[in-house]
C-alpha cells in the first residue's frame, strides 16, 4: 500500500486480516507512529484494527520503496490534491509509479498495480508508459494495472471498506481482471459486493461522478434552506422529508446544513470543473455547486449577525470544528471561514471539538480561544452556534444553556441535530427554519 493517508491506512488495516500488508510512506514520523500500533489520525475503528495487526506481523510499515518487489498486488494511495487553479495535482502519483516501477525491476513476482488514488480519466492509462519505462516490462505479460477507485467516508472507512456499496474495477488485460476479482472474492468471501466491472476511463469517471453528484445534493439542499430561511413557518427539514421519500430522490445527502468540507468533495468537483473545461464543456452547473458551498458560511454569519443585532463585541461559541463527526480532520470544514468571517467582523469566538482541536488551532491559531469541553465553551456566550454534529452536543438542552449562558439562550443550529420544539424558550434558529424575525 504506497500511500498511508485515510484511504490507504484504513485499507491497509482491513486487508491485513486476510493477507500480509506492507504500507509505504515518505513521512518517517508517520511511519514510527503506525509502526508501534498508533494511527497518526482519528478514523472510528482503526486504531485497534492497526494494533492488532502491527502486533501479529500481519501489517508492517515502512519508507524503503525498495520492498515493492515483494509485492503480488501494488495499491497507490497517495493524495491528489488541487493546485491553485483547481486543476487535480498528480506529482504524488507520477512519483508512486516511479518507485513502483524501479522496484518491479527488481521483483521475481507479476505484481499487478492497483490504482486506488482519485485521478481524471485517462491518468491510469497514461501511467502504464511510466511503468514500463522504469521496470523495463510490459503490461500484461510482465505488470497488470487496475484502476480501482475507492468509496470511502472518512469518519466510516474502516465501516466502508469492510462493507462497501460496490467495488468499481477497471482493469486493462484479463490477467488484472482476474487477479483483482480473485483478490477481492478471497477477501469478502460470501459478502462479496456488487462489482462494476468496466473501462479504466469509465471507472475513473465514476468516483467523480459520484462525489460531484453528491456534492450537488448537498448544495442543492442549502440553497433549498436559504428560501425556507426567508419563509415565515416553513422547514427544510420537512422538505428534504417530503423529497426524499420520492424513490427517483432518496433520503441521503439531503440534510442542509454548513455545506460539504473534507479532503475528497471540494477538491473532486474542483478538478472535475478544471477537467470539464479543458474537454471544451460547460461546468456551470458544478460551478454553481461549489459557490453555494462557498458562500454557506457567509449565511451563517448573516444569521448569528440578525440574532445578535450584530456580532462585534459579542461572544460567541463555535462548537465543532471538524468537517464531520467520527474524525478530527478540518481540510476544507465550514467551520474555519465562518469563524475568520466572525472574528472579521468584530466577535469573540470561543471553540471547541472533541478531535479536532490541534487540526483547528494550525488553521486559526490565536485569533479565538479553545476549550477543553463543550460547557466551558458555551458559558457566558452571547449566542452557540453548532457547526459538527458529534453526539455529545446533542445532550445539551435548552435549561442548561441558559444555566450556562446567564441569560435566555441563544442557539443558531447550522447542523439541525436538535428539534426546534425542544427550544421554544430559547432564542432558536437554524439552517432552513423558517422562524419569524424576533
Amino acid at each position: 500500500m504506497v500511500g498511508l493517508g485515510y484511504v490507504g491506512l484504513s485499507t491497509a488495516a482491513c486487508l491485513a486480516s486476510k493477507f500480509h500488508v506492507i504500507g509505504v510512506d515518505l513521512d518517517k514520523e508517520k511511519v514510527k507512529l503506525i509502526g508501534r500500533g498508533v494511527p497518526p489520525f482519528r478514523e472510528k475503528g482503526l486504531s485497534p484494527l492497526l494494533r492488532k495487526h502491527v502486533q501479529s506481523g500481519m501489517l508492517s510499515c515502512t519508507t524503503d520503496s525498495d520492498l515493492i518487489s515483494t509485492a503480488d498486488f501494488v495499491f497507490t494511495a497517495v493524495g491528489t490534491p488541487s493546485t491553485t487553479s483547481g486543476e487535480i495535482d498528480l506529482s504524488q502519483v507520477k512519483s508512486a509509479v516511479q518507485s513502483i516501477g524501479r522496484a518491479m525491476a527488481e521483483s521475481k513476482r507479476r505484481p499487478v498495480v492497483i490504482v486506488k488514488s482519485t485521478v481524471v480519466p485517462g491518468t491510469s492509462r497514461s501511467l502504464v508508459r511510466v511503468l514500463e519505462q522504469y521496470s523495463g516490462r510490459s503490461l500484461g505479460e510482465g505488470f497488470g494495472l487496475c484502476s480501482n477507485p475507492e468509496f470511502l467516508r472518512e469518519g466510516q472507512a474502516v465501516r466502508d471498506t469492510m462493507k462497501p456499496s460496490r467495488i468499481v474495477i477497471g482493469p486493462f488485460d484479463p490477467f488484472s481482471r482476474h487477479r483483482v476479482l480473485s483478490l477481492y472474492r478471497q477477501f469478502y468471501g460470501k459478502q462479496m459486493p456488487p462489482i462494476v466491472d468496466t473501462s479504466p476511463e469509465t471507472a475513473e469517471m465514476i468516483k467523480y461522478a459520484s462525489n460531484a453528484f453528491l456534492a450537488t445534493k448537498i448544495s442543492f439542499i442549502n440553497l433549498m434552506a436559504r428560501l425556507c430561511e426567508k419563509i415565515p413557518g416553513s422547514d427544510v427539514k420537512d422538505v428534504a422529508e417530503g423529497m426524499g421519500l420520492d424513490p427517483r430522490i432518496g433520503p441521503l445527502f439531503l440534510q442542509a446544513g454548513p455545506g460539504f468540507g473534507g479532503s475528497c468533495f471540494p477538491k473532486d468537483v474542483q478538478a472535475l470543473v478544471r477537467y470539464m473545461r479543458l474537454m471544451g464543456l460547460d461546468a456551470s452547473m458544478l460551478e454553481s455547486t461549489l459557490s453555494i458551498n462557498e458562500t454557506q458560511p457567509d449565511n451563517i454569519a448573516s444569521q448569528a449577525e440578525r440574532m445578535l443585532g450584530g456580532v462585534k463585541g459579542k461572544n460567541i461559541a463555535v462548537l465543532g470544528l471538524a468537517f464531520n463527526p467520527d474524525t478530527d480532520d478540518v481540510r476544507e470544514s465550514r467551520a474555519i471561514p465562518l469563524i475568520r468571517k466572525l472574528v472579521d467582523r468584530g466577535a469573540t469566538v470561543g471553540a471547541y471539538d472533541p478531535m479536532a482541536m490541534e487540526g483547528a488551532k494550525k488553521e486559526l491559531g490565536p485569533i479565538i480561544t479553545y476549550s477543553s469541553n463543550a460547557r466551558e465553551c458555551v458559558q457566558g456566550s452571547d449566542l452557540v452556534i453548532i457547526m459538527t454534529a458529534w453526539e455529545e452536543f446533542m445532550h445539551l438542552g435548552s435549561n442548561e444553556l441558559a444555566r450556562l449562558m446567564g441569560h435566555k439562550p441563544r442557539v443558531l443550529d447550522a447542523r439541525r441535530i436538535y428539534d426546534p420544539e425542544r427550544f421554544v424558550t430559547t432564542h432558536f434558529a437554524a439552517t432552513g427554519l423558517g422562524t419569524a424575525e424576533v
